[in-house]
């Protein structure tokens, strides 16, 4: 590689660095503007739509633009489905907890059950915001094919779970990245990883 190559890639990667950072700020700013959790869903669909650009080859879209755009429209919308997603995190830490104690034949088999159910929990969750930025559906089918999308792809789902639970770890180790580059790396293979899914079913 000569050097202007070099100086190309070296500046290419660090407007990608610049990007994912501005993007994770964004992020954090937004979600504390919606006083956290009225913010965080609508944020977090608006981090989906501007790295859904970059995985489509956008990579020029104004990210504010599309970060606000999406954000002031979508606001109540995606509130109303990530209150449904938290009250159903909730009964399943309390299944969890409070009705899976002891340990007796009936119990372990509801403890499995509910482990089970928060596997998909999670993996529909994962499938959510790509989705929801992606298609056009009616209130609740954004649910229902985020389900359907992780039970129709188990390697690619159970893939998926296993890459963000190892990056997820591994920016704990350097707090400093976590807050800097979690969301917005996360997001993006998230986005990445869906649009692979659903492009090819």
């Amino acid at each position: 590689m000569n050097t202007k190559g070099i100086k190309g890639f070296i500046y290419r990667i660090t407007e990608l660095v610049a990007q994912f950072a501005y993007l994770q700020l964004l992020w954090i700013v937004f979600t504390i503007t919606g006083l956290g959790i009225f913010g965080i869903f609508p944020s977090t669909a608006a981090m989906f739509s501007v790295v859904r650009k970059w995985v489509m080859g956008e990579e020029d879209a104004p990210v504010f633009k599309t970060f606000w755009q999406t954000y002031k429209t979508e606001f109540i919308r995606v509130n109303g489905l990530g209150l449904i997603f938290v009250a159903i995190g909730w009964l399943l830490y309390v299944d969890f907890h409070f009705f899976t104690i002891g340990d007796s034949i009936g119990s372990s088999i509801l403890k499995m059950v509910t482990i089970l159910i928060t596997y998909f929990f999670i993996t529909t969750a994962i499938y959510f915001f790509p989705i929801f930025v992606h298609f056009q559906y009616r209130f609740f089918d954004y649910i229902k094919y985020s389900f359907l999308y992780s039970v129709s792809s188990p390697l690619r789902t159970a893939g998926i779970f296993i890459i963000t639970c190892a990056i997820y770890f591994l920016l704990l180790k350097v707090p400093s990245l976590f807050l800097i580059f979690s969301g917005s790396i996360i997001s993006y293979i998230w986005m990445w990883y869906v649009y692979v899914t659903i492009t090819k079913t």
